[in-house]
């Protein structure tokens, strides 16, 4: 009795062309995945070539990009242009020849673009300003630490009245790098060049704010606070610029890790003004003098007595008298009175002189004037300490060891340290140095080689060898059996089990192989195990030559 066929491949020859179909969609599905995977090995590694560009500036980027062979595609997820990472340097250089990008804005370059007629004059002072502020952020972006920086003016219109007239502003916000910052320095210089850029500008007018909302720029503080912050930032660059005089001359004595030295500096900022006026009396000199004179006549005859009408009165007329008759008529009447009375006349007769003199001298006194004014931020005292290292010296076995200084060594040590600070005893100058072992750090452990998921081209020979496996696996298991079972067809599978089966038992019958052979000629016949194994003995005992053929026909029809 015939045994079913229990074998997968029953049911596919029970339907007609099912079998051949299968082998085709196999043969189609092999073809498709070895081509993406060889287009997947071709195609390139991409990486960011710009981020954070307008829309309009990236379509500009990609037009340009698409006359040239270099493969560029948009990354969908943060809109970046992505160009092949062997590409990169080249795809900038071409687009800054285009001048592309242009970074936040048109600058100067938008006074090209467009003509002036037909513009009104507040659109051209509005896009003049705009194009000022664009360059202006160039300019403060090409800092080192800044990445990307904005500005905005505010620029009042000119008015022929001063009262009212105002000044003009301008803030600039500034996107750093992470982890840097600017110095004071820096941003006085921003703060400058906006202020040198624009008329009238004045840099207290000028806001400079980092991207976290920190003020960089302050005006000038005039408060106590600002005043001692002010201060201590001069007595710390004092300090520091000392301990590094101090380092610069012993490191190279000692090694550039065995010094350590501290200043503490003892600054006056007390500001004194003094005015001093001195005279020296021994230098004089006359410097101008003045004298008034006065001289009086005493004149009987001058008008005298009380003032009235009598003492206007002319004198009487005088009568001559003999001197020898004093009584006669013509003699006075003092004459006659007696010798007093002409002794008195005499005496009036003889008027003396009155003279008063008045001399004023003014002298000039030698005379300094002095305006003194001692300077802000003297130092009153320096305290110095130093700390050094032990020496290391090295044995005849090439051990090397620590070992303290000496004590010639300390006073040669303390010596140059006074002559780099300016010591002076005066003002009460310190000195310390002092020879202590340092610290030694254990040595850290060499740093593991990377491993290979650490390599930096692993993704890209994984994937290569990926696709090569995969080429492989679908040559070896999908096309070659795809190719024989085409080859073969239907027709094989009959000419291989039924044309075995005649040929067997055309064997058998040419050697009288009688009922195994009949039975073996039926192509529906099923015969079991030990059957088959009889049919094959009895058929390499009568003909073993025949045997041979048809075996050697079943493994060409393998092949």
């Amino acid at each position: 009795m015939e045994a079913a066929d229990n074998s997968p491949f029953a049911a596919l020859d029970r339907i007609p062309g099912l079998r051949q179909l299968l082998l085709l969609a196999g043969l189609a599905a092999a073809i498709t995945a070895g081509v993406t995977a060889a287009f997947y090995v071709r195609e390139p590694s991409y990486t960011m070539l710009f981020s954070n560009v307008s829309e309009a500036e990236s379509s500009q980027i990609m037009s340009t990009l698409e006359g040239t062979d270099i493969p560029h595609r948009v990354d969908p997820k943060s809109g970046a242009i992505l160009v092949a990472a062997d590409k990169v340097h080249e795809a900038r250089l071409k687009l800054a020849a285009e001048g592309l990008p242009r970074g936040s804005g048109f600058g100067l370059e938008i006074m090209q673009d467009t003509g002036a007629f037909g513009s009104s004059q507040f659109m051209e002072n509005a896009r003049y300003h705009h194009a000022l502020e664009t360059e202006l952020a160039r300019t403060i972006g090409t800092l080192r630490p800044v990445q990307s920086a904005r500005l905005h003016l505010a620029v009042p219109e000119s008015s022929v009245f001063l009262r009212k007239r105002k000044e003009p502003s301008a803030s600039v916000l500034v996107n750093l790098y992470p982890g840097r910052d600017l110095d004071k320095a820096q941003v006085a210089a921003v703060v400058h060049l906006v202020a040198s850029s624009i008329p009238g500008l004045d840099s207290t007018k000028v806001t400079v704010v980092d991207q976290q909302g920190r003020l960089l720029s302050s005006p000038a503080d005039s408060s106590a606070l600002g005043v001692s912050t002010q201060q201590f930032d001069y007595a710390e660059r004092i300090e520091q610029n000392y301990s590094e005089r101090i380092v610069s001359l012993l490191a190279p004595m000692l090694g550039p890790d065995s010094v350590r030295a501290t200043v503490t500096a003892d600054v006056d900022f007390t500001e004194r003004e003094e005015t001093r006026e001195d005279y020296n009396p021994a230098d004089t000199a006359v410097r101008s003098e003045q004298v008034a004179e006065d001289r009086r006549m005493d004149d009987a005859a001058m008008a005298g007595g009380i003032p009235g009408a009598l003492s206007n009165t002319p004198p009487p007329p005088v009568v001559a008298t003999n001197a020898a008759n004093p009584t006669a008529p013509g003699a006075p009447a003092a004459q006659a009175a007696g010798a007093p009375g002409a002794a008195a006349a005499e005496s009036t007769v003889s008027t003396p002189t009155s003279e008063s003199v008045r001399r004023t001298r003014n002298f000039e006194v030698d005379r300094t004037l002095s305006r003194t004014r001692s300077p802000v931020g003297t130092i009153n005292k320096l305290s110095v300490a130093v700390v050094v290292d032990h020496k290391r010296v090295t044995g005849e076995d090439g051990k090397v060891t620590t070992q303290a200084l000496s004590q010639q060594e300390i006073d040669d040590i303390k010596r140059l340290v006074k002559e780099a600070v300016g010591f002076n005893e005066q003002r009460g100058d310190t000195v310390s140095v002092s020879n202590v072992s340092f610290y030694e750090k254990p040595a850290e452990p060499e740093p593991e080689a990377p491993g290979l998921l650490d390599s930096p081209g692993l993704f890209e020979n994984a994937r290569n060898v990926g696709a090569g496996l995969m080429l492989l696996v679908l040559a070896f298991a999908v096309l070659r059996p795809v190719m024989r079972g085409l080859g073969v067809g239907a027709g094989g599978k009959a000419a291989g089990g039924g044309g075995g089966r005649a040929a067997v038992a055309g064997a058998l019958a040419g050697g009288g192989g009688g009922a195994a052979a009949a039975a073996l000629a039926a192509p529906r016949t099923a015969l079991s195990f030990e059957d088959k194994v009889s049919v094959a003995r009895q058929l390499a005992d009568k003909n073993p030559e025949r045997v041979a053929q048809i075996v050697r026909s079943w493994m060409q029809t393998d092949e």
